[in-house]
């Protein structure tokens, strides 16, 4: 068997991660008479990949090739004197043969399985899998993250370089049909979503990510100790990890709620800053309103001169998450497998996967309810509204008709409350303000989400039995070895798939997938301001 995995670098980090797990769970699910070839093609960046990868996947031969037009582009395409997307596809479709030619590869006994095609970080390369899905024994498109998905200006790139005259026909470009094209998705939300759009049953399948099992943890008092040298963290007072990079979408504004509700009670530490400058901005404010406010926060203590991810994993009592939008939602199994419980906010689009399985998620949360008269239901409305127009704007659609829009509102609404992950940044800020200047406040919204206690004193000692109970549900349906079996069998079902005779076909009903991502009651506003501007 020969594959051919395709993304726009290999560098540390989520997709790279998934790739990684990819080939350990295959290796252990290969025959050991037997051997699998697999060339990784990729822009050229692998920082933090890890080189002893080979030695940890004995069933396959593992070969790399440095395609520079691959990585993610920074142009539109097509405009101001920049590459058309189509003669860009051309030219790595070339070069893409080749570097398989020149491995030893038969283009035509090779699976092309791609990350992220159409997320709009290269937009030549929906046009690619157009010119390279006739010429190889099977094409699996993996889609981990979305441009419909709240992500405007991914989308417009697209739309401006591929369809710029007839919008209507991007989704045909991003989400080709055929014979031998297949599709994978992390959940059952977006299986859901793609299948509505059309593509067919037999083309479209639930590849979950691998999850590999924790290597050992120090000893929690030698983290603790070193947590309190390198970062001044009392090592006698509750630690909560959110073990993520602080970008927007990560909803740190409720990460600093926490610890208002907290009062002092446990310390919150976020591990990563952002490294994208257009995410540093809103980190850095999030981090100053939390010194203003003089609120037990930690940002950053997993970056340079801090702990590595194992220590501060073994320092913390539980391990938490208050994003409002993910792909898979990795921190909903690893806490598990390292031993800590999670806390925090549930994603049910993205953990009803998992709790269909036995995963219980006790200490979660599906709102955090904030009182509508501390803000006002009108100016609650008009800043959704606003952010709403404004997106739809942005996608070239038509604003919502009033009456569509209060139906959904009504929904956002629940009685006399709000989900402060619904909130705009402004609005978070406010609520943030009024509870740290009023102890009847604090008390109110502590009783109003009567789940914030238990949550709070959570720990691997009081949560024994269910870290055990959700770990044994994780290892026995998210591991490396359940995963390796299923990632080989639909490999080996793509392969005896006759190829497309003709043209790849546009999805009957791709206008689904838009759709179905930009309703009102997905949006969270915070994920499109910017804190900082």
């Amino acid at each position: 068997m020969q594959i051919a995995i395709v993304h726009y670098h290999l560098n540390r980090g989520g997709v790279t991660q998934v790739i990684a797990n990819h080939l350990r769970s295959l290796s252990r699910a290969i025959d050991e008479g037997d051997r699998w070839r697999v060339l990784l093609i990729y822009g050229g960046r692998r920082e933090g990949w890890p080189e002893d990868l080979p030695r940890a996947c004995p069933q396959l031969e593992i070969a790399r090739a440095e395609i520079p037009g691959l990585d993610y582009d920074d142009g539109d395409g097509g405009e101001g004197g920049r590459p058309d997307p189509s003669a860009t596809a051309a030219q790595l479709a070339s070069e893409l043969l080749a570097a398989l030619r020149h491995h030893g590869f038969t283009p035509g006994e090779t699976i092309l399985h791609v990350h992220n095609h159409a997320l709009g970080k290269n937009v030549a390369l929906p046009r690619l899998i157009e010119l390279l899905a006739p010429e190889l024994g099977g094409t699996l498109l993996q889609i981990h993250d979305f441009a419909e998905d709240f992500r405007p200006e991914l989308y417009l790139r697209l739309q401006t370089a591929l369809t710029p005259d007839h919008p209507e026909r991007l989704p045909a470009v991003l989400y080709p049909q055929g014979s031998g094209v297949h599709y994978g998705v992390l959940n059952g939300r977006d299986r859901s979503i793609l299948s509505k759009a059309g593509v067919a049953a037999t083309r479209l399948h639930w590849l979950p990510n691998p999850v590999a099992p924790f290597d050992g943890l120090p000893p929690r008092n030698v983290a603790r100790r070193k947590l309190a040298d390198h970062c001044q963290i009392a090592a006698d007072t509750p630690l909560l990890l959110y073990p993520v990079r602080g970008i927007r979408r990560k909803n740190l504004g409720e990460l600093l709620l926490w610890s208002a509700l907290a009062d002092g009670a446990a310390t919150l530490a976020v591990t990563l800053s952002p490294l994208n400058p257009t995410e540093r901005g809103d980190y850095e404010a999030w981090r100053q309103l939390a010194a203003e406010l003089d609120l037990n926060c930690r940002f950053g203590i997993g970056d340079s001169g801090g702990l590595g991810f194992a220590e501060n994993v073994a320092a913390a009592d539980a391990l938490m998450t208050t994003s409002v939008a993910e792909g898979f939602g990795m921190v909903f199994l690893e806490a598990w497998l390292a031993g800590r419980p999670l806390v925090g906010r549930n994603l049910p689009e993205i953990t009803g996967d998992f709790t269909e399985q036995g995963l219980r998620l006790d200490d979660m949360y599906d709102r955090l309810a904030i009182p509508l008269d501390w803000i006002g239901h009108d100016t609650f409305r008009q800043s959704l509204a606003t952010t709403y127009a404004g997106v739809l704007r942005q996608y070239g659609r038509r604003e919502a008709m009033p009456a569509r829009f209060d139906e959904a509102f009504a929904e956002l609404v629940a009685g006399d409350d709000v989900d402060f992950g619904s909130l705009d940044i402004p609005l978070q800020r406010q609520v943030l303000a009024s509870i740290c200047q009023s102890a009847v406040r604090r008390s109110e919204l502590i009783e109003r989400n009567a789940w914030f206690a238990e949550a709070l004193t959570a720990n691997d000692e009081n949560h024994r039995e269910l870290v055990q109970q959700n770990r044994q549900v994780i290892e026995n349906n998210y591991s490396l070895e359940r995963f390796g079996g299923r990632l080989r069998d639909l490999y080996v079902q793509i392969l005896a798939e006759p190829r497309a005779s003709g043209p790849l076909q546009p999805p009957p009903a791709g206008e689904q997938i838009l759709e179905s991502f930009l309703q009102l009651k997905r949006l969270r506003p915070l994920r499109m301001n910017h804190l900082s501007a």
